[in-house]
């Protein structure tokens, strides 16, 4: 077990954390041995303001995004606070981190947002990058949402770590945000701040830009969630989250009470950088170090079908209707089953489905009937086939007989 840390030390740690914290993709591993040290900490209780209305227990996950004129994602970060323990967790995403989505391929995690159905795919791909984690909801800004929000509340006080300058498209340029400590940022300015990326840096290191902005709001929301939910209806339309206002408000007002008990624990995803020729670098996630967070952060979000190894499902469309595997996916996802990919079959025109295992056992067979059973299809359509067992445990071609 690590060792305790006193609450100067923590402090001091997320000081140096919010500094250096995103500084080289490749010592992710180290960030993460903190913090789990300090996930083992005994933390204080302080209950936040609710107006008489008791949130519920346990935790609860928000998929927070800020979107950009194209409809995609330029930041992301799942919130989360745990009513019981009143722990919360803010878990930075960089934009261009790989996740495969069911019926769309390989995608990053930006590029989902604008995908039909982009909310409910990013919380799926969000969900399948940490094992299964439960995302609750999202909530969706625009620059001028958030740029709106950040004025409503007086602005923010956050340490800028850069000068942020706007190139023009005749060639000038203009200071938006200078450098410095303690400066009190505009709505523009913070909407600005939170997205920014100077030229020739890591697409992953403005993370500590956008935690700068959402810690610096959570430090000036008002303590009542009645107060809160009134400023985000304020925001107009798609604003509210899928959580609804009154929901999302209390998270929003939980999240800040843990932040003024020290108790919020502010890391990035563990990702690897993938080498791209000399264009904007990708990454992909690190499955071992992004584990071992979960299990120390997030483990109350983990559904119980999260908890063992779950069965892994490749999707075929054999029929060519857009959209269908994305459609089974979602099925097989909330049966409890693991996304191991999708695409097109080798030819259209599958009169019945196929769902096959790679071996004649018993067991097999049973799998493949409750994959079927959980798609809709007949015990017919089961069989086995001796090609590509290792993509997954099962494979589904998907014919005229599945059912939307």
């Amino acid at each position: 077990m690590a060792p305790r840390q006193t609450r100067r030390e923590l402090r001091a740690e997320r000081r140096r954390q919010k500094r250096k914290r995103i500084g080289a993709v490749g010592i992710a591993g180290l960030a993460i041995a903190g913090l789990v040290a300090a996930a083992a900490i005994t933390f204080g209780v302080q209950k936040a303001t609710s107006d008489g209305h008791q949130p519920p227990a346990g935790q609860t996950t928000v998929l927070f995004s800020i979107v950009g004129a194209d409809g995609t994602g330029l930041e992301s970060a799942l919130l989360a606070h745990d009513a019981s323990t009143h722990e919360g967790v803010e878990l930075l995403m960089p934009a261009r981190v790989l996740t495969e989505v069911c019926g769309f391929g390989n995608q990053q995690l930006g590029q989902v947002l604008a995908l039909p159905d982009g909310q409910r795919l990013s919380r799926s791909a969000v969900s399948q990058m940490l094992g299964g984690v439960s995302v609750d909801g999202s909530w969706a800004l625009t620059t001028a949402q958030l740029a709106r929000l950040v004025d409503e509340v007086g602005g923010i006080t956050a340490d800028v770590d850069v000068d942020v300058i706007q190139r023009r498209s005749d060639g000038s340029r203009v200071l938006l945000v200078p450098h410095g400590d303690g400066q009190k940022l505009t709505g523009s300015r913070a909407a600005a701040y939170a997205t920014y990326v100077a030229g020739g840096e890591d697409a992953a290191v403005n993370l500590v830009r956008l935690q700068q902005v959402i810690d610096g709001l959570l430090a000036v929301l008002p303590k009542s969630s009645g107060a809160v939910e009134r400023l985000v209806t304020s925001l107009g339309k798609g604003a509210s989250s899928t959580l609804g206002a009154k929901r999302l408000s209390e998270v929003l007002v939980g999240l800040a009470a843990d932040g003024r008990a020290n108790n919020v624990l502010p890391t990035d995803l563990p990702v690897v950088s993938i080498n791209s020729g000399g264009g904007p670098a990708s990454y992909r996630v690190d499955t071992e170090q992004t584990a071992t967070f979960v299990q120390a952060n997030l483990a109350a979000s983990l559904p119980a079908s999260a908890t063992t190894e779950r069965t892994r499902v490749f999707v075929q469309n054999g029929v060519g209707t857009p959209g269908l595997a994305g459609i089974a996916c979602t099925k097989l996802v909330a049966a409890g089953y693991a996304f191991a990919g999708s695409g097109n079959a080798a030819e259209f025109g599958h009169a019945t489905s196929k769902v096959l295992v790679f071996d004649g056992s018993l067991a097999s067979a049973r799998l493949a009937g409750a994959v079927a059973h959980a798609l809709g299809l007949p015990a017919t359509d089961v069989g086995t086939s001796s090609e590509a067992g290792n993509v997954a445990d099962v494979v589904v071609i998907l014919g005229k007989d599945f059912k939307r």
